[in-house]
């Protein structure tokens, strides 16, 4: 994306980069910078924001999308027809929506990039050792929500609480001393995981949607400079963060979801 902008403002057209969470932002000015995109020529904003300007935006030549699964949200709508005439450019590493909308109702071409197989063979990607537990959880995970993933109350059924211990136990057994960030599906379970963590002796941080941004910020920064093994998140790291030195993702909760 930089190097189309960079193209772009090269020939003195103007780029528009959009975006949903602030930690994608921060990274993506950071990286459009260091690739010499002339920034005077860019608008780089929150949707949440830029959707309340939208009367005042210059018009762009180009659009950039990130995390373009959530361009049909009408915050995203308002912005992209404002500028018909527009080229725009989605981008998105999970391109199959939870809904019934899809991307071809947006998009008049979609562009399938190369797989993971693809691109862990020519080296772009680490490879991955997957270890899983023998479980009986399936027996329990019968509600769905309204996405199709199951209900936070059939994973707490299904989660018994001795499998917090497991997770530290079994990291210990496969990736012990590895950075290593946790998903799971709740603040309580979140919250228990990375105090069983601690009590091991392993360094945890638990970081939820309820996390003040200076919290978090602190969190991944401690993360980022190995002054803590595990970040212990739920619903946070899911898309757009960088996170260079994770080693071990534990997935501490079932999925019926494609995208997660």
């Amino acid at each position: 994306m930089a190097e189309i902008a960079r193209r772009t403002t090269k020939n003195n057209n103007r780029v528009m980069f959009l975006i949903h969470r602030k930690e994608v932002l921060d990274q993506a000015v950071k990286t459009f910078k260091e690739q010499g995109v002339k920034m005077n020529l860019t608008t780089m904003g929150m949707v949440q924001t830029l959707t309340r300007r939208v009367d005042k935006l210059q018009t762009p030549n180009v659009i950039l999308v990130d995390e373009a699964h959530h361009a049909l949200a009408k915050s995203y709508q308002r912005i992209l027809n404002k500028f018909p005439k527009t080229i725009v450019l989605l981008f998105t590493a999970t391109p199959h929506r939870t809904g019934r909308i899809q991307l071809d109702q947006i998009a008049d071409d979609i562009i399938v990039g190369q797989s993971i197989q693809e691109l862990t063979e020519k080296g772009f990607l680490a490879p991955f050792r997957y270890f899983q537990p023998p479980n009986d959880f399936d027996s329990k995970l019968l509600k769905r929500s309204s996405t199709g993933d199951f209900t936070n109350e059939s994973m707490q059924v299904a989660m018994s609480t001795k499998i917090f211990g497991h997770i530290v136990k079994q990291y210990k057994r496969i990736a012990k001393g590895m950075q290593a960030v946790v998903y799971t599906y709740s603040i309580d379970s979140a919250v228990k995981i990375a105090n069983e963590f601690n009590s091991e002796g392993i360094s945890a941080i638990e970081v939820d949607g309820t996390t003040s941004k200076e919290k978090r910020d602190l969190a991944v920064r401690k993360f980022r400079d190995q002054e803590i093994k595990i970040l212990v998140n739920v619903n946070l790291f899911t898309e757009g963060v960088d996170l260079p030195n994770v080693d071990c993702v534990i997935m501490a909760r079932p999925t019926a979801s494609l995208a997660l």
